[in-house]
């Protein structure tokens, strides 16, 4: 009886000396780091004031940078002014000023309205100068390094607002680009769209 047991206890370390460990994790590769936050965010863009601008802007992280892709519909033929600006809210202002709610560009470091290719520190950071349309379309794909999905610069619950006119790219405060005809609320595709905007996905990039 001794014997058997003796046996089996020998025949149980055997099987599990064999038994292969546990592979352990494989690291990421050197410079590639896990996603955290959002790395994409739309804006439906619905009209201002009767303009017949709408359309779908979709924000998306590169890492170092962000892709701004849009496609606009109703837009009167040449370049119109495109911005980031500071609060997400598309209503009018306390002057009726139609989409004034979404205030000024985006700026957080006070610095002078210009041209997207400018320094952060001599643009302001909603700064992605004009979108040019064509038989009333305008579509398009601006990669910008200034704006990001957090931090100051963080486009995330502002809005994106299209002008009447072209952004001169110098004159003060905005490029004297006109009244705002189209504007939409930057927010995770998980969430619902504003309410009275345009149905999400309603347009497809």
């Amino acid at each position: 009886m001794r014997s058997l047991l003796f046996s089996a206890a020998l025949l149980a370390l055997a099987a599990c000396a064999d038994t292969p460990d546990e592979a352990p994790a494989t690291p990421p590769a050197p410079g590639i780091l896990a996603p955290s936050g959002p790395e994409r965010a739309v804006a439906d863009i619905a009209e201002v004031d009767g303009s017949g601008v709408s359309g779908r802007v979709e924000i998306t992280s590169l890492g170092d940078s962000i892709e701004v892709r849009y496609n606009l519909s109703g837009l009167s033929a040449g370049k119109h002014g495109f911005h980031i600006h500071q609060a997400g809210d598309c209503g009018p202002d306390s002057t009726g000023t139609p989409a004034g709610a979404a205030g000024g560009h985006l700026n957080p470091l006070s610095s002078p309205h210009s041209a997207p290719d400018s320094s952060a520190a001599k643009r302001h950071a909603g700064d992605l100068g004009n979108v040019l349309a064509e038989g009333g379309q305008a579509v398009g794909v601006v990669v910008d390094s200034v704006l990001a999905f957090k931090g100051p610069t963080s486009v995330l619950g502002k809005a994106v607002i299209v002008h009447a006119r072209e952004d001169d790219l110098a004159t003060q405060p905005a490029g004297n680009s006109g009244a705002r005809v189209g504007c939409g609320v930057i927010r995770n595709p998980a969430d619902p769209p504003p309410a009275g905007g345009p149905p999400a996905d309603s347009v497809s990039l």
